[in-house]
C-alpha cells in the first residue's frame, strides 16, 4: 500500500508517546480520521496490548457506531455469560457479534478481557470483508473485498507456525499477501502472540489504503 506523504502527516493528530515509533504514521493518520483514539493523559500506548473488548470497540467505531447507536441488550446469538449490560464494552461486543465480525470462544463466553492475538485480528478483518460483501455495509467495504476475497496474492510466505486447518490460517496468508500484516520473522507469523495497539493501527491503515489508492 502507498504511504502517506510528510505533508499529510504534518496536520495529523499526535500523542505524547508516538514520536519516532515504528507505527507512528498509522496511529496519527487514523486518529485524525477519528477511527482510533488515545488516553486521557495524551498518550496512545502503541506497545500496549489490546483486549477482545477493546478490539470490538475499535472495529465498530470504524464501522460508524457510537455509544448512542449500539444495542442495549444482547442480540440473538450474542448473549454471552461474561458480558453484562453494565459493562462498558457490552454494546460494542454485542454489535461486533451481531455483525459477524467477532465470535465467542465457546461455552457461551466472549472472553472480553483476554488479549487479542495476531491471528485473531486478521481473522476479524476477514470476517469484516465477508460481511461487507454480504450486506454492502462497513466503512470501505470495497477495500476489504479486494484485500481478502480476491484470490490473487501479491506476496507468498511459508509460515512454520501457521498450521493448515487453524481458524486463522487463510486470513493470515491473505493479510500477508496483500501487505496488510507482516510476519514476526521470515518464517514465523506468531499468530498466538498478543497484538499491540500500534500493530492494530498499522493493519487497519494498510487495509484502508488499498482501497484509497487502488490495487
Amino acid at each position: 500500500p502507498s504511504a502517506i506523504t510528510p505533508a499529510e502527516l504534518t496536520e495529523c493528530e499526535t500523542f505524547s508517546d508516538i514520536s519516532g515509533h515504528a507505527d507512528e504514521v498509522y496511529v496519527r493518520y487514523l486518529a485524525t480520521l477519528g477511527l482510533i483514539s488515545g488516553f486521557a493523559d495524551g498518550s496512545f500506548g502503541p506497545d500496549n496490548t489490546l483486549t477482545r473488548a477493546e478490539a470490538a470497540t475499535l472495529i465498530e467505531i470504524s464501522n460508524g457506531y457510537d455509544t448512542t447507536t449500539l444495542p442495549t441488550s444482547a442480540p440473538a446469538g450474542c448473549d454471552f455469560t461474561d458480558v453484562a449490560a453494565s459493562d462498558w464494552f457490552s454494546g460494542w461486543v454485542w454489535q461486533a457479534c451481531d455483525d459477524g465480525f467477532m465470535n465467542g470462544v465457546g461455552g457461551g463466553l466472549f472472553d472480553p478481557n483476554n488479549l487479542l492475538t495476531r491471528g485473531q485480528i486478521v481473522t476479524i478483518l476477514n470476517n469484516v470483508a465477508e460481511s461487507a460483501v454480504a450486506t454492502s455495509s462497513f466503512l470501505n467495504n470495497g477495500m476489504l473485498y479486494g484485500a481478502f476475497l480476491i484470490p490473487t496474492q501479491l506476496r507468498d510466505a511459508a509460515w512454520s507456525d501457521v498450521s493448515i486447518g487453524a481458524f486463522y490460517a487463510e486470513p493470515v496468508v491473505e493479510a500477508y499477501g496483500w501487505g496488510i500484516a507482516e510476519g514476526t520473522s521470515d518464517t514465523t507469523f506468531s499468530p498466538d502472540q498478543p497484538v499491540t495497539r500500534g500493530e492494530f493501527a498499522k493493519m487497519l491503515y494498510r487495509a484502508l489504503s488499498l482501497f484509497r489508492f487502488g490495487f
